[in-house]
């Protein structure tokens, strides 16, 4: 049934914050799109991040805990992250977080009481994961140029879609599907515009000078964030490039979170601030990421330049061994040749010598004639050593 906008004003109650328990204080997408592969969205744990760079995450401070030394203290000796836009963290690789920054005045939000102060956080991780959507912090000139072009502002958030899905297993809840959300973004002056439409707030309570807002309608059946999307950014895409708003941290009035639990009788809004402390510890995860990766790259050229002094070193030892093999090769083979050679050589004079020894021999052995006479008689002896008989006389 639709409610008349009289009924609704009649009825209007003001609530600040989410009236929430301190357990469900990450807010999910309801009424969103299934947003599965999305190139930025991550888990972070109950809640969720944005993946701004190959190291860096955006979040809140208390998706990271509710004592925050002791969250900070847990995520950087057991933390982890995954790659963006998974359903399920079964068989996913894991990315370990190395260090997490948070403004040194966040104070942990008391949305009953609309307390959020710089309720941001960086999760820095120690090694890269692929980023294939580049994204950038927004200028305030963008901003206001998004707020007047209306361009389309998204969100992808990893929480939960319906109130039956509330207080469910740890297990199920880091198998759930990001979700995307989409609205417009409301200039400072549009967003005290859009308070004072209702006569039953006390706008003057929630203005926020400079502040922009990002409207939920639940009228419309448009997206709210609910149990879950903390830490999720709101951004805006032009050109293959994600320019980054802020986060659904910094302050969200009146959710309706999701319906029909509460209705509070008109849209919720989250509020975006451009002067928050996300530009300063984007700079100082900056600056840390840049260190990280010099040592890192020092120390990979240092097991680089290791590597190729000791392929030379084998390089170098091969060459020598192949010389002084090839040394040995050749003063083998020059040793070969000359046994050859005395082998040829005395093999000739042994040739010669046998058939000298042979010629000799066979000179021995050779048969002559001789003549001889006796007074008038003649005689030839033939024989290897001829003789004239008795009484003759060789001639």
């Amino acid at each position: 049934m639709r409610i008349s906008r009289n009924n609704l004003l009649t009825s209007l109650t003001l609530v600040f914050g989410l009236m929430l328990n301190s357990s469900s204080l990450a807010r999910s997408v309801e009424f969103g799109q299934d947003a599965t592969g999305d190139p930025n969205a991550v888990k972070v744990r109950g809640g969720s991040g944005f993946l701004y760079s190959e190291r860096i995450i955006i979040t809140v401070g208390h998706v990271i805990g509710d004592e925050i030394n002791q969250g900070i203290a847990y995520w950087e000796r057991d933390g982890v992250i995954y790659r963006p836009g998974i359903v399920t963290i079964a068989g996913e690789k894991q990315y370990k977080v190395k260090k997490v920054l948070v403004p040194s005045t966040y104070v942990y939000p008391d949305y009953a009481n609309n307390i959020i102060i710089d309720d941001l956080a960086i999760i820095i991780l120690s090694e890269d994961i692929p980023l294939t959507k580049k994204a950038v912090l927004a200028t305030e000139e963008q901003m206001q140029r998004f707020a007047r072009e209306k361009s389309k502002v998204e969100l992808v958030g990893y929480g939960i879609t319906h109130g039956s899905q509330r207080n469910r297993p740890y297990e199920e809840m880091m198998n759930r599907p990001p979700n995307k959300l989409t609205g417009t973004l409301l200039s400072p002056e549009a967003v005290l515009q859009f308070y004072r439409q209702y006569p039953n707030v006390d706008w003057q309570k929630i203005n926020k000078p400079g502040v922009y807002g990002i409207v939920q309608h639940r009228e419309l059946m448009q997206s709210h964030i609910c149990d879950g999307d903390s830490g999720s950014v709101f951004f805006v895409e032009e050109d293959n490039v994600r320019y980054v708003l802020g986060t659904t941290g910094l302050g969200l009035v009146n959710n309706n979170c999701p319906p029909p639990e509460k209705w509070y009788g008109f849209p919720s809004m989250s509020w975006i601030d451009p002067n928050s402390k996300l530009r300063d510890l984007l700079k100082t995860a900056e600056k840390i990421v840049e260190e990280d990766k010099k040592r890192e790259f020092a120390a990979a050229e240092e097991v680089r330049l290791a590597a190729e002094l000791k392929a030379k070193q084998e390089a170098e030892a091969k060459v020598a061994a192949e010389l002084k093999a090839k040394q040995e090769a050749d003063a083998k083979a020059a040793l070969e040749l000359k046994a050859k050679e005395e082998a040829d050589a005395k093999a000739v004079a042994d040739k010669l010598a046998a058939e000298k020894l042979a010629a000799t021999k066979a000179a021995a052995l050779k048969k002559t004639t001789i003549t001889c006479i006796k007074g008038r008689l003649v005689k030839k002896v033939t024989a290897v050593k001829p003789l004239c008989p008795a009484g003759y006389k060789k001639k």
